[in-house]
């Protein structure tokens, strides 16, 4: 019996600092970008297309991609067989626009198994929705 209380009471301590961690929108984009970079080696274009907003907007220095443009971009990089390499994101900054909107931004690294790596500084808003927070704009 008392195995049970302690167990009730190590559960409730787990979920409610759970809740509490999850209510900070900083502590919450990093772990959706770790999330998304674990997603991205692993292949998983459904998982990461769930994170990304339906007004999505993408741009680089080839212009602006809407998000059906971006999923279509990624479908052709993350086909099967092909090395789309293993994504980390470092000096990450999350900084609050509003209290639905936050700017996260950082660097961003892809290594390729045959050893060569692409960097670059990445720039994203994020929005919170009934859903969680979902990448709204990014400038790459």
């Amino acid at each position: 019996m008392h195995l049970i209380f302690r167990v009730a009471i190590l559960l409730g301590f787990v979920l409610f600092s759970g809740f509490t961690a999850a209510s900070d929108p900083e502590i919450e984009i990093k772990q959706i970008l770790n999330f998304l970079a674990d997603e991205w080696t692993a292949g998983d274009l459904d998982s990461i297309r769930g994170h990304i907003h339906r007004d999505f907007v993408l741009i680089t220095s080839d212009g602006i991609h809407t998000r059906e443009q971006r999923l279509n971009e990624l479908e052709i990089v993350m086909a099967p067989g092909k090395d789309h390499g293993e994504l980390r994101y470092s000096n990450i900054q999350i900084k609050p626009l509003t209290d639905d909107y936050v700017l996260a931004y950082g660097r961003s690294q892809l290594k390729f198994k045959d050893g060569t790596e692409l960097g670059s500084v990445f720039s994203s808003v994020y929005i919170n929705t009934p859903f969680g927070w979902r990448v709204i704009l990014t400038h790459n």
